[in-house]
């Protein structure tokens, strides 16, 4: 099982050829892997970090090199002699500048890549987790599909028996014809639940194979860990817990650092900069020797006036930390909501368990007592109906109530920001 595991992460293709078992952290693997919307955030983080090493570049020397030759023609005066002549200019050299002091413009944009940087990696944390809780629903998904159907199969089964025996009793006169119409009608529609439930298999699987990437063959089949396996999380504790380790609420944290830190580049706009320049340059006509110069030297540059370009840029700031402020409070809102109500979904779903738990056993009890009645002549066809129906029922029920729980737990622990 080790060896199938390593070759599920490197070439999940190749190891769905095999007749393991998949389990719900394989599929993960391969939905990780292979999910377009983490390869997108990907690609945001590393314009982020691009856009970083941009901002950061400002702070080194720039240094440019040049070089040139040209073929000049024309007449010239000498004294009094007036002569045509053509020759070659040839220049080379190379100049530097570096910034001294900015008044934190410079800083402030590299804080507030920076901050963009935190936001992008925050953005991936939570995509991945996305992909992950989609991964954990399509794979409950499908268990519980499968769970139906086998009921369902179980049922068919259970009202193909019954009119057989109603059958047989007919044939003995010792119950109505309308017994066997009954049993008839059962298996009928127990038989189109059971296309139903075939159904529901089939789309359940498409959906898995849409969200981890990958087609599964047809003899795949995968682990069942649909139960009551998860330690309970009190609600304060798991709010506490979001608002450490949520990541879109860093994210938005981070942007409104990003915002605080481009509001203060964008006032110190209108400051002056100071940088320092230097180069060395040859130059000369062929066939006389180059000759050769050097230059250094200090400038202050001050915006005087741009056309109210600095105020519309301090606007946009402001207008983009509002922006970025109301954002955070928006998912600090959602936040709160989303816990609570996974919390609350949780504690619901648990409760329908142990009720449905209970309530298989009646039905089965009661099933149990209507077909003896029904083989010793005391029961009626309709009772037996109605009870293998209520077994049905309660059994989907059940099995409704573990998928509900399951997936209340992958959403709280996503929303809590720990799945992985």
């Amino acid at each position: 099982m080790k060896k199938y595991i390593l070759l599920c992460m490197i070439v999940p293709a190749v190891a769905f050829g095999q007749a393991d078992t998949l389990t719900l952290e394989q599929c993960v693997q391969i939905a990780l892997k292979h999910n377009p919307q983490i390869t997108v955030a990907e690609g945001g983080m590393e314009s982020s970090e691009s856009d970083l090493k941009l901002a950061r570049s400002a702070l080194f020397p720039q240094i440019s090199g040049n070089a040139g030759v040209s073929r000049n023609g024309g007449t010239f005066l000498l004294g009094n002699i007036v002569r045509s002549a053509e020759f070659n200019s040839y220049t080379a050299g190379f100049q530097g500048q570096q910034l001294i002091f900015d008044f934190g413009k410079t800083y402030s944009r590299i804080a507030a890549s920076s901050d963009l940087v935190n936001a992008s990696d925050q953005s991936l944390r939570s995509t991945r987790q996305n992909v992950i809780v989609n991964t954990y629903v399509a794979y409950f998904n499908y268990l519980a599909a499968v769970r139906v159907m086998e009921v369902d199969t179980e049922t068919v089964s259970q009202a193909e028996d019954h009119l057989r025996q109603a059958e047989a009793f007919y044939k003995a006169g010792t119950v109505p014809q309308y017994d066997v119409v009954n049993a008839e009608v059962t298996v009928a529609n127990s038989k189109v639940s059971l296309i139903q439930a075939n159904n529901n298999v089939k789309v359940a699987r498409i959906q898995l194979e849409n969200i981890i990437g990958e087609k599964l063959p047809d003899n795949f089949a995968l682990k069942d860990v649909l139960g009551v396996s998860h330690v309970e999380v009190n609600l304060q504790t798991a709010i506490a817990t979001a608002i450490k380790n949520r990541p879109e609420l860093l994210q938005s944290e981070a942007q409104v650092q990003a915002s605080k830190a481009l509001l203060t580049s964008a006032w110190t706009s209108d400051l002056p900069s100071i940088n320092a320049s230097g180069g060395y340059n040859w130059r000369g006509l062929a066939p006389t020797p180059l000759y050769s110069g050097w230059n250094i030297g200090v400038t202050l540059s001050l915006p005087i006036f741009e056309g109210f370009a600095l105020d519309a840029g301090i606007d946009q700031a402001k207008a983009n930390l509002k922006s970025a402020r109301a954002s955070n409070d928006l998912v600090m809102q959602s936040l709160y909501l989303n816990v609570q109500q996974d919390e609350f979904a949780l504690e619901e779903a648990s409760q329908r368990i142990e009720a449905a738990k209970k309530l298989v056993q009646q039905a089965t009890e009661a099933l149990r007592l209507a077909v003896g009645e029904y083989n010793s002549g005391t029961g009626s066809a309709l009772e037996t109906t109605d009870a293998q129906v209520a077994l049905a029922s309660a059994r989907i029920t059940y099995i409704q109530s573990l998928y509900d729980y399951n997936v209340s737990y992958a959403q709280l622990e996503r929303d809590m920001g720990v799945i992985k």
